[in-house]
């Protein structure tokens, strides 16, 4: 078995690291594997550092997909870890003609036009991170209807031990601020940081000295920090910027938030939960897979600044609240959604794939 791995997103983010995670997970129980992505980009550099065969991809469509069409003769399968990937993988079988999998990670429904129809119907298997996805994507694509099963997202055990308790106090001091509410989130709308934003205006007159801080990056930062001017919340709320210390960052949060429109996972809840920080989380997608409100976790229906202040503030107000949630939320994560499962399980699909 040789498997590759397909993806070309620019920058680090969630799906990108869940697919450093299988990568790492497969290379252990010795599967000859590589990763055509960007050249020169976090995720190109990441699998070096690994060890890990890359394939070095242009960001043209064109000339990429000849070259997946050429490379992947030599492979056993190809798998796809997003949508411009899938795009490839699926329409450089013509000439590679090798089997696909394609593994989505969103909750909202593809495009329906032709170009969708013919990269799903040339496509072997579909994973789906949740059964959220799942049911987006058998809704849109009739077709698809038993065909897509489910692997859940995964984190990685050992960062607990990577947590160093004098640079999170060191990491705590440099925000500043008593609580320290946090998210991990890219700046797009799909995370709603407004709605974080106008929630933190409602816990500031609770907790003056709270401070807010958003790790990530994106296109709506200048627009995102324009609100928080206009809130007058410069001095507790923070765009500080993609970190790679993220083990010790979420460690040193009181409280983990994701205010998210839609999430196909919402894998950094996963973190958050390992390392036994509160997590307040919007009820939508696959979230409500993740945590069950109240007992590991507390949920709150999205675009609603009003309840997601009112779920911070009772969280703040209860320390054995907060421990009673984070104790679950660890027991539940080393149990399912350790890094894995999630290997076994894509080992397992490509057995089956691939004929056993």
């Amino acid at each position: 078995m040789k498997i590759l791995h397909v993806d070309t997103e620019k920058g680090l983010r969630g799906g990108e690291q869940q697919l450093l995670y299988l990568v790492e997970g497969l290379k252990r129980r010795g599967v000859r594997q590589a990763v055509a992505c960007r050249v020169g980009d976090r995720l190109f550099n990441r699998c070096r550092e690994l060890g890990v065969e890359v394939i070095p991809l242009k960001g043209n469509q064109t000339s990429d997909l000849f070259r997946l069409g050429a490379v992947a003769k030599g492979f056993s399968l190809v798998h796809a870890h997003a949508a411009k990937a899938h795009t490839l993988a699926a329409l450089s079988k013509k000439f590679h003609g090798k089997p696909v999998v394609y593994t989505r990670r969103v909750d909202y429904p593809p495009k329906l036009n032709r170009l969708t129809l013919l990269k799903y119907k040339l496509t072997d298997s579909v994973v789906a991170i949740s059964k959220a996805v799942k049911g987006v994507l058998e809704s849109s694509l009739p077709f698809l209807k038993g065909k897509v099963k489910v692997i859940y997202s995964a984190v990685d055990t050992s960062l607990a031990g990577a947590v160093d308790p004098d640079r999170v106090e060191q990491i705590r001091r440099e925000l500043g601020g008593e609580p320290i509410i946090g998210s991990f989130a890219a700046l797009t709308h799909q995370k709603d940081i407004p709605n974080l934003i106008e929630a933190a205006g409602r816990v500031v007159k609770e907790y003056p000295f709270a401070r807010f801080v958003v790790f990530g990056e994106g296109k709506l930062r200048k627009r995102l920090q324009a609100l928080i001017e206009e809130r007058k919340l410069t001095g507790n709320f923070t765009l500080y910027g993609f970190v790679e210390d993220v083990p010790n960052y979420m460690k040193a949060l009181d409280l983990f938030v994701l205010p998210s429109r839609n999430e196909g996972l919402g894998s950094v809840i996963l973190t958050a939960m390992l390392l036994k920080v509160p997590v307040v989380a919007t009820a939508v997608g696959g979230t409500v897979e993740v945590i069950e409100n109240g007992k590991d976790g507390v949920l709150v229906p999205p675009e609603s600044p009003k309840e997601l202040a009112e779920a911070v503030l009772k969280l703040l107000s209860s320390p054995s609240l907060q421990r009673e949630l984070t104790q679950n939320a660890y027991s539940k994560v080393v149990g399912r959604f350790c890094k894995e499962v999630m290997v076994d399980s894509y080992l397992e699909l490509y057995g089956e794939v691939l004929g056993g």
